[in-house]
């Protein structure tokens, strides 16, 4: 009797069984990076908001209205950015975000001429699209989170696309 070499099936079926489980702990282990890059978002464009309700309420102008009298609008963003900084509210690495993006302050524009915005740079779809659920109507196009890219449409095919995200903070 001559004797075969080779694999039995349940060596077979264990090496399948461990290459299951690794499979399911790196799907696991990216899902838990991306919710916390979108809980890092969420907290810190709340953060960038807040900043300008602290500012304000130190100095009784938000920062970056540059007017006189002051009109409550977010005239200029690098002022707005060097007051917050020398105030010690915000630093210059609080501008960027966990997608690659910035920050900037705003205000004076549509649809809510009298009131101030946050904007960020190259937000994914999906990230705009839940931030809008939580602070907002969840519509790209309405209320005070606007993110939406032509035509109403809220995503642009595919959910990872960038956009920009405005959120009117003071409305």
């Amino acid at each position: 009797m001559s004797s075969q070499r080779g694999f039995t099936l349940i060596e077979i079926a264990i090496v399948m069984v461990i290459i299951g489980i690794l499979m399911g702990a790196i799907l696991r282990g990216q899902e838990m990076i991306k919710n916390a890059k979108e809980k890092n978002f969420y907290t810190k464009m709340r953060f960038i908001a807040s900043a300008q309700f602290t500012y304000l309420d130190r100095v009784g102008r938000y920062a970056g209205d540059t007017t006189s009298p002051p009109d409550g609008i977010v005239d200029n963003n690098a002022t707005a950015w060097s007051e917050l900084q020398t105030q010690q509210i915000l630093q210059t690495s609080d501008q960027q975000h966990v997608f690659n993006g910035n920050f900037s302050f705003g205000g004076g524009v549509a649809p809510y001429g009298n009131y101030n915005y946050v904007l960020a740079t190259r937000v994914p779809m999906w990230v705009a699209q839940s931030f809008d659920t939580k602070v907002d109507d969840g519509v790209g196009n309405t209320g005070n989170v606007r993110w939406q890219t032509t035509g109403g449409v809220a995503y642009s095919g595919d959910p990872n696309n960038a956009n920009n995200l405005y959120w009117w903070f003071d409305r």
